[in-house]
């Protein structure tokens, strides 16, 4: 893009309403450079976003003709596919909510933490249903092997369940610290600041606030949650160690583990 391209849009971004909202409060003194990388993260995230939904639809309308896809496959792959139609709604309605005038002149116009973790759930909920869908059609039936093999396999997902819903959690929670821009408040571990627990936890009413809006309790509840994860997949992968099963499974285990204890840091 030229140079009195970038000029005139940059003009037009300070004169919109919102935007000045935004530049008065958080981006006062932008530049011309500034505004490239915001313009460029944002197109190019959207741009992502409709490369992704022309690469699987069609595809998806390719099998489809040609009878590759069975009618279970189709309504899975069709559920699937609404679903990242809607993440693109979800998106316009989390920024949406950052250029809305804030409660107070004081407060610093951001995008919902509650919006911020719905687009975040959407992404996950969309991954997990496509990894699952792969899956089973690349391996519609369980990997041969003996009875102790099928039998720790059942064992080790009943331990599996609740550990990814920890992780599910934790990440999720991720988003509150995000949109409440909490990651800045305190930068030591494992003590925040100079007190185990800050004195405002639960400063907020009602109670409930805390956890979602509160900038203390939210860092507070992912500390938790991330030290809680991290021995939850080490459980996991000890219990994994003493059974005999499928190697493969056993090497999964070991990778989450690794890249837990990675996040960790």
């Amino acid at each position: 893009m030229k140079s009195g391209c970038w000029n005139l849009r940059n003009k037009n971004y300070h004169l919109s309403t919102r935007a000045f909202m935004n530049i008065s409060r958080v981006n006062k003194g932008m530049s011309l450079g500034d505004f490239k990388f915001i313009y460029w993260m944002e197109y190019g995230h959207r741009m992502w976003g409709r490369a992704l939904g022309f690469l699987f639809s069609v595809p998806f309308a390719y099998f489809i003709a040609k009878g590759y896809v069975t009618r279970q496959l189709g309504l899975r792959l069709s559920g699937l596919f609404a679903l990242g139609a809607g993440q693109g709604l979800i998106g316009w309605w989390m920024v949406k909510s950052g250029l809305e005038e804030p409660a107070s002149e004081y407060v610093q116009p951001r995008v919902s933490p509650y919006r911020l973790a719905t687009h975040l759930t959407s992404a996950f909920v969309i991954y997990c249903g496509i990894l699952w869908t792969a899956l089973s059609v690349v391996m519609p039936e369980p990997p041969a092997g003996s009875m102790n093999w099928i039998n720790s396999a059942a064992k080790i997902k009943k331990l599996a369940i609740p550990v990814s819903a920890v992780v599910g959690i934790t990440a999720i929670s991720g988003a509150f610290v995000a949109g409440n821009d909490a990651g800045h408040a305190y930068n030591t571990f494992p003590k925040m600041g100079d007190t185990w627990m800050p004195e405002d936890v639960f400063a907020m009413e009602p109670f409930i606030r805390n956890f979602f809006e509160n900038t203390s309790t939210v860092q507070l509840n992912h500390r938790i949650l991330a030290t809680t994860t991290l021995l939850s997949v080490g459980g996991l992968w000890l219990a994994a160690r003493k059974v005999d099963m499928h190697p493969a499974i056993k090497s999964l285990i070991g990778s989450t583990l690794g890249m837990a204890a990675l996040q960790a840091q």
